[in-house]
């Protein structure tokens, strides 16, 4: 399968954008994210060039953002258009807040990490396939892990009758595991057996999204935006058809509910494992029932050394 020397990680909820610019950690950087005047998600380091206030303190104005503490305006390309102390004063060119490739798709805005290309030649962003016309519900929760642990909790199905022995486990009672894994452009299914049968499956999109869909009218997603080493922003989605009010009320309170529960049994399990990032746990002593955990880890590092040979 071919991997990119770079790639698309979906970092934010498009409800997080509204009016206001909004500060976030990414990837251990950080960075602030607004929408410049035709509505079109802007991301830029959280720091003004001129002495180092942190942007996201700032506020919008007329598509360009202003510095919370001497006004400096920005446009969307990074370019200071504005000093108010200064007047007319021409702007230096080097004047610029520090822009980051991002885009907007599937209800995320997506960061690019990868080398730095224009934008008409920056690959896709990955799918994100549940089933159409869906609409979903939305929980953002913070796991003290780093996002590669947390994948690889999510792809897992053998633990299931263990640490979800009081919720998911309760309906799997042998403990016997074997998966089949079908890789697919970008990702793959995972597919736990029962005498040659699915009884289970989850799909993985590369770099961080991990999708089980239920049946044609229910998914479940989770994408997990890096903060840095030690935590991950997990956002859960649980995506469905119904748009009578009252009902989807209460579906959203039970996908909050059955998030929290069985989500919080796994984050007491993953935040214990050491090294906390599995590119580093070259010591691990992986077994046939850790397939999809194999097989994400192949993954990463295609993707690695596609990524290094650009770098050289």
């Amino acid at each position: 399968m071919k991997v990119s020397s770079g790639h698309w990680y979906a970092v934010l909820s498009s409800r997080e954008l509204s009016k206001r610019p909004v500060g976030k950690t990414r990837f251990g950087e950080r960075l602030v994210f607004w929408r410049d005047g035709g509505g079109k998600p802007v991301c830029f380091d959280n720091r003004c060039p001129h002495r180092g206030a942190e942007l996201s303190l700032g506020r919008l104005r007329d598509g360009t953002l202003a510095c919370p503490y001497h006004g400096f305006r920005f446009d969307p390309s990074g370019r200071c258009v504005e000093v108010p102390a200064e007047g007319a004063w021409h702007i230096p060119e080097h004047f610029r807040a520090e822009v980051r490739q991002v885009q907007e798709k599937h209800g995320f805005v997506w960061l690019w990490r990868g080398p730095e290309i224009a934008a008409a030649e920056l690959p896709p962003i990955p799918q994100f396939p549940v089933p159409h016309g869906t609409i979903y519900g939305e929980r953002i929760q913070c796991w003290p892990t780093h996002y590669t642990r947390c994948i690889e909790g999510v792809i897992d199905h053998s633990h299931l009758p263990f640490v979800h022995r009081k919720s998911l486990g309760i309906f799997i009672r042998n403990p016997l595991t074997r998966i089949k894994i079908d890789p697919f452009d970008g990702g793959f299914r995972s597919n736990m057996l029962r005498n040659d049968r699915i009884m289970h499956h989850v799909d993985f999109v590369y770099p961080n999204v991990w999708i089980q869909n239920l049946n044609s009218r229910w998914t479940m997603s989770a994408t997990f935006a890096p903060i840095d080493n030690t935590r991950t922003a997990v956002y859960n989605r649980w995506h469905h058809k119904i748009r009578a009010p009252l009902l989807r009320s209460f579906v959203n309170l039970w996908g909050r509910f059955s998030v929290f529960m069985v989500f919080h049994e796994d984050m007491a399990i993953l935040a214990t494992q050491q090294p906390a990032n599995t590119d580093d746990a070259a010591a691990d002593k992986l077994v046939p029932s850790d397939a999809a955990q194999i097989e994400f880890r192949k993954m990463r590092v295609q993707y690695q050394k596609e990524f290094d040979a650009v770098a050289k």
